[in-house]
């Protein structure tokens, strides 16, 4: 596996060695049509699906690497491993929640500089891609076999970027001769018609829609499916408002009776609280209580609870990291809720009596900001 040296690695387990092996013979650019951080479009691969790219690259420049270029990302469809072993490599950039801004000078920079290593390191010619299967460099809506059915990422500003700005840039910085751009773009596939609405709204300070995240998003979603409104979902819903939430929420709205952009699958405040029966609130718990609560209740009878509804947020919080059994959501941070805690002060680097499995202010901020909810003292 080979890692650029300029990126943070954050290693993806278990695709990082489970997946085959490839020749990387092109580059191809997407958009991930969130405004998200290296760290965050790690944590969406992580938790969320099963589908990834090589690189998460910030609005700010920064980038990460979760896959070693010679092996396989899902990215691409029929570029990621091609018969003959040949593969892509594939750069999510943060964006707008429709792709449509353009790039920053800082993420131009990145891109750059990553496609001169790419050909350094991988032999990657210096010119646009001229098949699908032709190596170079490219970006997600060149081809249709580089996506399911069709996309329309990256935005126009991006692609005349790419044109004009990134590729120009790596040849030039990776002593090319001349520029090997096409003077138009190669004739884009065109999204498909039905593309789902890709928008959010706030309704009592929470986000519901496209790139929206949050437990309240799984509660959405998991009402939708008690109602009959999953058909869309692969494989259940989770914390990430994706198409699929879209659609099966538009599916719901036609069942109340709405039509036209009244049924376009984004929350409104009355299909919400007919959804729901209420309208959710964002969750806060005080690091206070949970400190006594951690100090309290493992030393009291079995279940005892102290401040119980604080409690099961920081409990579900931790079944969501994989560290908690969902049988001990009780309400009770008990003896396992507090090795659990530990568990997740030793993934934030806490080390010896640090992790002793008191929540703190670093660490159950931490723990809220992943989970939906607001610590206060």
């Amino acid at each position: 596996m080979a890692w650029y040296p300029g990126a943070e690695r954050m290693e993806l387990q278990p695709e990082s060695d489970g997946q085959p092996a490839i020749v990387p013979t092109q580059l191809i650019l997407h958009s991930i049509a969130a405004p998200w951080t290296p760290q965050r479009i790690f944590e969406y691969w992580r938790d969320s699906t099963n589908l990834e790219s090589h690189f998460g690259l910030g609005y700010d420049g920064a980038i990460a690497q979760y896959i070693g270029t010679q092996t396989r990302a899902d990215a691409n469809m029929y570029a990621n491993r091609r018969p003959d072993g040949t593969g892509a490599v594939s750069v999510e950039t943060a964006s707008n929640l429709q792709h449509t801004d353009p790039w920053t000078a800082a993420q131009i920079e990145t891109l750059i500089q990553l496609g001169v290593w790419l050909h350094q390191q991988h032999g990657i010619p210096l010119r646009v891609c001229r098949t699908w299967d032709d190596p170079g460099y490219g970006y997600h809506r060149m081809f249709p076999q580089w996506s399911d059915g069709g996309t329309a990422c990256p935005g126009d500003a991006r692609v005349r970027q790419f044109l004009e700005a990134v590729l120009p840039g790596i040849v030039a910085r990776a002593g090319g001769s001349g520029v090997p751009t096409p003077r138009t773009p190669p004739t884009p596939v065109p999204a498909p018609e039905a593309t789902p609405a890709r928008y959010q709204v706030v309704i009592n300070r929470l986000a519901y829609g496209y790139g929206a995240h949050g437990p309240q998003v799984r509660e959405v979603g998991e009402a939708l499916v008690a109602r009959g409104h999953g058909s869309h979902y692969r494989s259940g819903p989770d914390e990430d408002w994706r198409d699929a939430d879209t659609l099966n929420y538009a599916d719901y709205q036609r069942s109340l009776g709405y039509q036209g952009e009244d049924a376009d699958g984004v929350p409104g405040e009355e299909s919400l609280r007919t959804l729901l029966g209420y309208i959710p609130a964002p969750r806060v718990v005080s690091l206070a209580h949970v400190r006594a609560a951690a100090r309290t209740d493992p030393g009291a009878g079995q279940g005892h609870t102290t401040y119980g509804d604080e409690v099961r947020i920081v409990e579900q919080a931790l079944v969501d990291e994989g560290l908690l059994d969902p049988v001990w959501v009780d309400g009770s941070l008990g003896s396992r809720t507090v090795e659990a805690y530990a568990g997740f002060q030793r993934r934030l680097g806490y080390r010896g009596a640090e992790a002793d499995g008191i929540p703190g202010q670093r660490s159950l901020t931490e723990l809220g900001d992943r989970h939906g909810f607001t610590v206060t003292d």
